[in-house]
């Protein structure tokens, strides 16, 4: 079915030598020049008109977009244009393609279902600050001052009989008959001080008992309550991802569901730029020839992206379910991690009977990766065969190259990272900032909680609730035309 609502021609129309023998691969860091030349494009366009569709300079108002080189059945060549999940609140935006989903089928429960959810929403909210949970809290919290006070005199007043009769039994007793009756009345002493504390805690136990009760009755309703969300949410998105049916150009069809572990896609899977642009190609009769996909707007809080930068597709949302959409296509190769690193890398710098420190190069993994194996840990373990222990001590990025220590039995090992955790040992490295940072800001900290970006691997992000503590001090070494070596 031809459609022509979202193709825009390219101007200059480009001649055959400038398409793409191939579909590059979505997942290649740098795009195809024509799919650059339409983003360029969109790019301009919202430089132009984008403030009027949404904010992007709000708090998490930063946009992935995406421009899809096409051929349409008359032999033209133009570009379609998309933006992940929505924008400006609405699924549809003229002169940008639609969602993935049946919006038909998706109004038939998701609109009563959503109001479901909401109530639920509104009535643990309502529990949770009612009037009778606070005040509860409230009590319980004074009377949990009033204990804990309590409990601080209780046991200075032990602590001081303790050693009182400590003293006593020191001194001890002129006869053996005063010493017997000192050391058994010293006894009941301390009997009586432990049958006090006893007593002391069940008169608190019976105090809160009945407003623990209380409060564990509306906790109860607020778990029962948000269990019932749980499930009626995890049977919505159900629904919801069996209204994302993928196609390609063998015209097989799937729900985006049999793609993923347990048949369970991550949110947002099926909503971004890429498959929203294919879908729609495919579906009006438009010949995918090139896809880019670029950052516009505020960085997220978490995870890296820059304004105007251009991006593969994400590995997590993506990743599983583009090559059966590009199938019936002749599709370049995915780049493969460790591609081009020589075989008799990592260099040596050096060595000796206990450890080695290696030159890892940018583009090698440091350990196995869930599709790639190819890493310095396998290459260190067919290197030394008779090494024992993990070897190696720490890890570098992907990206990044630098010095490795690998130790060559376990106890170096235990040794060495124990001085990682106490961070005794310092690295640093060195990088090339695209921009030229202003006179005067010569040096900083960067200091930000980082994890692995689940839907992305093996891509870091910054999240504060999860991240682990990292900081790294910078300095400026030099400065350059439009960057910064720091």
């Amino acid at each position: 079915m031809s459609d022509s609502s979202c193709f825009i021609p390219l101007f200059p129309e480009p001649c055959r030598a400038q398409l793409p023998d191939q579909f590059p691969s979505p997942f290649n860091n740098r795009p195809h020049p024509l799919a650059q030349q339409a983003g360029d494009e969109l790019q301009g366009w919202l430089s132009r008109h984008g403030a009027g569709l949404h904010d992007f300079d709000a708090p998490e108002g930063g946009k992935m977009f995406g421009v899809l080189v096409v051929r349409d059945e008359a032999g033209r060549i133009g570009y379609l244009r998309g933006f992940s999940g929505m924008l400006g609140g609405e699924w549809l935006v003229k002169g940008f393609v639609p969602p993935v989903f049946d919006s038909g089928a998706r109004q038939t429960f998701w609109p009563a279902g959503e109001a479901q959810l909401m109530a639920y929403r509104a009535e643990i909210e309502g529990l949770v600050q009612s009037p009778a949970r606070q005040a509860l809290l409230v009590e319980m919290a004074r009377l949990q001052r009033q204990q804990d006070a309590e409990g601080v005199a209780l046991k200075a007043r032990h602590k001081a009989r303790k050693g009182s009769r400590h003293r006593q039994r020191a001194r001890g007793a002129e006869t053996a008959a005063e010493a017997q009756a000192l050391l058994a009345q010293l006894a009941l002493e301390s009997q009586n001080d432990k049958r006090e504390l006893r007593r002391w805690r069940a008169q608190w136990q019976s105090k809160t008992a009945a407003l623990q009760a209380q409060l564990a009755e509306i906790e109860t309703q607020i778990s029962a309550l948000k269990t019932a969300r749980a499930k009626r949410s995890k049977q919505l998105h159900q629904q919801l991802f069996a209204t994302y049916v993928l196609t390609n150009r063998l015209a097989e069809q799937r729900e985006i569901s049999a793609f993923f572990e347990q048949q369970h896609p991550p949110g947002g899977a099926g909503d971004c730029a890429g498959p929203k642009l294919i879908h729609y190609a495919l579906r009006h009769g438009l010949t995918p020839l090139a896809l880019a996909e670029f950052w516009w707007g505020a960085a997220p809080k978490q995870g890296v992206r820059q304004h105007g930068r251009y991006y593969p597709a994400c590995r997590g949302k993506c990743r599983p379910i583009l090559p059966f959409m590009l199938r019936g296509l002749e599709v370049q190769p995915a780049p493969a991690l460790g591609e081009g690193v020589d075989a008799s890398a990592p260099a040596v710098v050096y060595e000796d009977e206990h450890l080695v420190v290696v030159n890892k190069p940018h583009g090698l993994l440091s350990v196995p990766g869930r599709e790639v194996t190819d890493s310095v840990l396998r290459r260190m373990q067919q290197r030394y065969p008779d090494a024992s222990g993990p070897l190696l001590v720490h890890r570098l990025d992907l990206s990044t190259s630098g010095l490795l220590l690998v130790a060559k039995c376990a106890s170096i090992h235990k040794a060495l990272q124990k001085q990682f955790i106490q961070r005794t040992i310092h690295k640093r490295y060195v990088a090339i900032l695209s921009q030229a940072l202003p006179e005067g800001v010569d040096e900083g900290l960067v200091s930000l909680p980082l994890r692995v970006d689940l839907d992305d691997r093996p891509r870091q992000l910054v999240c504060h609730r999860y991240g682990k503590a990292a900081q790294t001090r910078w300095q400026v070494v030099t400065r350059g035309e439009g960057s910064t070596r720091v």
